[in-house]
């Protein structure tokens, strides 16, 4: 870990230090709170609420739940559904896919999660205006969000499958141009997307994410295809998982690294010792 000096981003604080855990709440938790306080007892740091399916939530229980992480300095993030495209030619679903963020954000406001993740859009057959279409979107959501005064960040991840909007440097140009915005990213899907993972790409990866002020990652094992992602494996399948950690941490960045395997706990806790580890 890094030392425990202080730091703010749009009005957010922050301990200097990789924060680490699952995404979705750890086996038998009873509640919001308890899945908190399981996180902490399991020597982890970060919780990843999922409100993928809809965003549904207890506004007392998701209270007790921030409550309880700030008390024990759990980092908490949340991750929208997985039904937005704001690349639809459907000026309808645009507009769903805007209201299944901005909703999302009003959820992380409830539990004082710090950013929101998002699956921006697919391609499909305006693949040339998609990032203007994505970015005119996000600028909507932001300017509601900030009306409504909701700190989350929004996270576009980097997308696993080539037919997904979603590549490090659309998202790069998204940030540039929409306040509020930064990249999560996702080592699997880098993986499954191409060109394969190794240590001098990462460096170089990492390298022109050095101006973000925390970096949200997802890691995990994977399979695919030549189309891209198919499915989340456990850790060290499909992927090194070592190499990645150590890249990221030979770079001293702030980061948060959310475990989305088939095993999120116990393989976080792999993730929370590789990292605690001298080098």
């Amino acid at each position: 870990m890094c030392g425990a000096a202080i730091y703010f981003y749009r009005g957010i604080r922050f301990i200097r230090m990789i924060h680490t855990g699952p995404a979705g709440y750890p086996e038998g938790s009873r509640s919001p709170a308890d899945a908190v306080r399981k996180v902490r007892a399991a020597g982890l740091d970060a919780l990843e609420v999922q409100f993928v399916r809809n965003v549904q939530y207890n506004q007392g229980k998701a209270e007790e739940a921030r409550a309880e992480a700030e008390e024990n300095g759990v980092l908490l993030s949340a991750h929208a559904p997985y039904y937005i495209n704001l690349n639809s030619p459907s000026p309808e679903t645009r507009a769903k896919s805007e209201d299944w963020i901005l909703r999302a954000m009003r959820g992380a406001e409830a539990f004082g999660a710090w950013i929101v993740v998002v699956h921006a859009a697919a391609y499909g057959e305006d693949a040339r205006h998609c990032s203007e279409r994505v970015m005119a979107s996000l600028k909507k959501v932001r300017e509601a969000a900030d009306g409504e005064s909701l700190k989350a960040v929004i996270g576009l991840e980097t997308m696993g499958r080539k037919a997904a909007w979603g590549t490090v440097p659309e998202i790069l140009e998204a940030m540039e141009e929409v306040p509020g915005v930064l990249p999560v990213v996702d080592f699997a899907h880098l993986q499954a997307r191409g060109p394969p993972l190794n240590p001098e790409g990462l460096r170089a990866l990492l390298g022109s994410l050095s101006q973000v002020p925390r970096l949200h990652c997802h890691l995990s094992g994977i399979e695919f295809t030549a189309a891209g992602e198919r499915k989340h494996l456990r850790l060290g399948e499909g992927l090194d998982h070592l190499m990645v950690l150590d890249a990221l941490r030979e770079t001293g960045l702030e980061a948060t690294v959310i475990c989305e395997s088939t095993s999120p706990m116990e393989d976080a806790q792999i993730i929370r010792r590789r990292l605690s580890q001298v080098i």
